[in-house]
């Protein structure tokens, strides 16, 4: 076999490898729907999805407009800290999204079908239920929600100190995943004993 036939071979089984079906499944209104690839092996551990009667509503002073949001304990004691040390810096952080249940997640996806939109695209942009971490209770959203995040100084100052306080960018815009990058997005890990 020649160089360029193995090139071949080898350019297709990558291609294969990227279009292979995933065999997880979520059903939405008795409809089963598969998990696009990108979500695949993704799902939550049971252990890791938040208990609602356990969540603590973060202060008023750090949720968008008038939204009431809840998050696991320790999450919210962590991200209350963050936030007065941002101020401190002249850093405002403001939530607008904490825990989400699966059927919160069905309803966003039901609602962008209502629209037009199919299954695999709003899964591209809105994790299946059962593989968000807003579920967790252990996930923030910061405003603004959108791509122009990357160029506030919001962003740079969590970039520099948001580990401090144990969170993490799950998915940032230097990222090689198939996720696309949501540098509005963080998670709490916990902190460590050298933190």
């Amino acid at each position: 076999m020649n160089k360029g036939t193995m090139t071949m071979i080898s350019a297709l089984f990558g291609l294969l490898m990227l279009t292979a079906s995933c065999d997880e499944t979520v059903i939405i209104d008795s409809v089963e729907y598969a998990v696009p690839e990108q979500w695949c092996g993704q799902s939550l551990d049971s252990i890791l999805i938040a208990d609602p009667t356990t969540l603590v509503r973060l202060p008023d002073e750090f949720c968008y407009a008038d939204y009431r949001i809840y998050l696991d304990r320790a999450t919210r004691d962590a991200l209350v800290e963050l936030a007065h040390a941002a101020r401190k810096d002249s850093v405002e952080i403001i939530v607008d999204s904490g825990y989400r249940s699966a059927s919160f997640q069905k309803r966003i996806i039901k609602r962008r079908m209502a629209e037009g939109e199919s299954f695999e695209r709003v899964a591209r942009f809105v994790a299946p239920p059962g593989y968000s971490q807003h579920e967790t209770g252990r996930a923030v959203d910061l405003v603004p929600s959108e791509v122009l995040f990357l160029k506030t100084n919001i962003y740079v100052w969590m970039k520099d100190h948001a580990g401090r306080f144990g969170f993490v960018e799950t998915y940032p815009p230097d990222s090689t995943s198939s996720f696309r990058a949501e540098s509005w997005h963080w998670y709490f890990k916990g902190k460590t004993d050298s933190e």
